[in-house]
């Protein structure tokens, strides 16, 4: 049998991780107290004084001494609570492990008592209890964290990365419950100050800045199959090189989940590019039965049972807010190429002779219908709120400028011509309507072990796509048919430019395997530098404005850069 010095060690061991463990389990502990302000303090990383005070219910002298012992708890009471968990602690394991791996002293008064009560916990043991005088609500005190376990200091991070975790458990916290007002302070100085909010927004801005916090949408609340969504996530194309800035919190618990980050994944589809994430604040709210918070020791990762739904419902809470966020960002520039397209076009002043351009091959711009037909709204006349945009021109053939009343937007014309490809790809595929153009000859050839593989694999998506092609024995294949934006390429160039793209991608499978083929196929067709005149300019505009994604390319790569006039004048100093 462990000795009980031993056992508290142990069960520490599996609850305090780290110094921003024991910040986590104090907070958590606190706003189940009904705390509407908190205040957190750190010193030497956490290692030398970490202290949470609150201004929740408080404890008397007898529910105070009950809380330094292991598994004493009023959350919970009987093995039926734990399939009903309401509060973010329950196993009473928290307090009492703290204590048995550091110098804690609690101070706590409820509201009304004449005076509060002061224990001091020195590696488990209970050094001395005593009156104290300190206003309602809970104090704990942590010094010399592992100073009983100096293997365990010995593993602890260097002084900046223990920091930053300190830091993450606080702003967790803070973005948990942005009703409860929050003051950080660490090594004596304000790290941030929050005033308590209706919402997550303030908050945000309070933790991360107000540039922060205009880059998000709201999420308004959406209910699918029970489960309750709200928040707030990033626009397309203002995206992370890693997931710092995404927090999700069931029933106000931060946790992470599979079928979380696949609701999410599926919401940003096509618009995020490889390497790079959405900032993401979202609240999940749902039956406290239908979710199992007791399946690891910190409490992080949960189970659902019923996954799919929870899936189902971020997916399209997301979805839903980034689509009515491409209505209200799209409708002055779609305003203003109905009423472009309406008006001839300018006669363009001679180039002199010395400064022509040479050739350049035509992009293949797809047909489609007059973006008046397309767009969501009917078109309008040509008014002052008309030109909102105006299309300035082309740089370098690369790209086209537009100027409008906030600032400049720049547009990627290749991103943009792979976007109208891409989608017109899918919706003929939908429709079983992609246009083909048949080859006088058929043209047999054959193709690396490899290249003939990833071809065969997707033989089905590429007849949905246009192609006409079959597996001709061997490694031959047998090509009778093109897309019509592919007409004149030549087959086998085609086949290996296609399988290429589909390697370098990792041959994806499953229901991703589709979009993959119609990303390469839309590679395949953009060649050129460009529209050459404000013609064809106008038309490429005008149908990426029609696609139900504009702003991102099928890689997820950016269309569309915007520079507001704030943005510009301050990069020249004139802010």
């Amino acid at each position: 049998m462990l000795s009980d010095e031993v056992a508290s060690q142990v069960a520490a061991g599996e609850v305090v991780e780290r110094p921003a463990s024991v910040v986590k389990e104090l907070l958590e502990n606190s706003l189940d107290a009904g705390a509407g302000a908190l205040e957190v303090e750190v010193r030497g990383a956490g290692t030398g004084l970490l202290r949470v005070t609150d201004d929740g219910a408080g404890m008397d002298r007898e529910d105070a001494l009950l809380a330094l012992e292991r598994h004493a708890t009023s959350k919970i009471a009987t093995a039926a609570d734990l399939a009903d968990v309401r509060t973010m602690g329950f196993r009473g394991e928290a307090v009492p492990s703290i204590a048995s791996v550091s110098e804690l002293t609690l101070r706590t008064r409820p509201a009304g008592a004449a005076a509060g009560t002061e224990a001091v916990v020195r590696g488990g043991k209970l050094v001395a209890v005593r009156e104290a005088g300190c206003p309602p609500g809970t104090t704990v005190e942590v010094k010399s964290l592992f100073f009983n376990v100096p293997a365990r200091r010995k593993f602890l991070r260097s002084a900046a990365t223990e920091t930053a975790h300190l830091d993450r458990a606080v702003e967790t916290a803070a973005l948990a419950r942005p009703d409860a007002a929050f003051h950080y302070l660490r090594d004596g100085r304000t790290v941030f100050r929050a005033a308590a909010a209706p919402g997550p927004g303030p908050r945000v801005a309070d933790l991360y800045g107000a540039e922060e916090a205009k880059d998000l949408l709201e999420v308004p609340e959406t209910e699918v199959q029970g489960v309750r969504v709200a928040g707030l996530v990033s626009r397309p194309g203002v995206t992370r090189a890693d997931r710092a800035r995404q927090f999700i919190f069931v029933n106000g618990r931060a946790v992470e989940s599979v079928f979380l980050s696949s609701g999410l994944r599926e919401a940003y589809r096509q618009m995020l590019e490889p390497g790079r994430h959405p900032s993401v604040y979202l609240h999940l709210a749902m039956d406290p039965r239908a979710v199992d918070c007791n399946v690891h020791p910190a409490k992080r990762e949960v189970r659902f049972r019923q996954g799919a739904a929870v899936r189902e419902a971020v997916r399209t809470a997301v979805e839903g807010a980034l689509r009515a966020a491409r209505a209200e960002w799209m409708r002055p520039l779609r305003r203003h190429v109905a009423a472009r397209l309406q008006s001839p076009a300018p006669v363009p002043p001679p180039v002199p002779e010395a400064v022509h351009q040479p050739e350049l091959p035509r992009p293949v711009l797809p047909a489609a219908a007059s973006p008046t037909a397309t767009a969501t709204e009917p078109p309008l006349p040509r008014t002052d709120a008309a030109v909102e945009f105006r299309l300035v021109g082309s740089l370098s053939r690369r790209y086209l400028l537009l100027e409008g009343a906030e600032g400049l937007v720049l547009l990627d014309q290749r991103a943009a011509h792979q976007r109208v490809l891409f989608e017109r790809l899918q919706r003929g595929v939908e429709k079983g309507a992609v246009a083909a153009q048949r080859l006088l000859v058929p043209e047999v050839f054959e193709l690396p072990p490899r290249e003939h593989e990833t071809v065969a694999e997707n033989l089905g998506v590429l007849s949905s796509a246009g192609f006409g092609v079959e597996v001709f024995g061997g490694r031959s294949l047998k090509v009778e048919a093109l897309p019509d934006f592919l007409a004149g390429r030549d087959p086998r160039r085609v086949m290996e430019d296609f399988a290429a793209g589909c390697l370098a991608a990792g041959r994806p499978r499953g229901p991703d395997a589709a979009d993959a083929v119609r990303r390469a196929v839309a590679r395949l067709a953009v060649g050129g530098e460009g529209a050459r005149d404000e013609r064809e300019q106008r038309a490429l505009v005008a149908q990426l404005l029609a696609c139900e994604l504009p702003y991102c390319d099928p890689d997820g790569r950016p269309v569309m850069l915007q520079f507001s006039w704030r943005e510009l004048d301050r990069k020249f100093g004139r802010a």
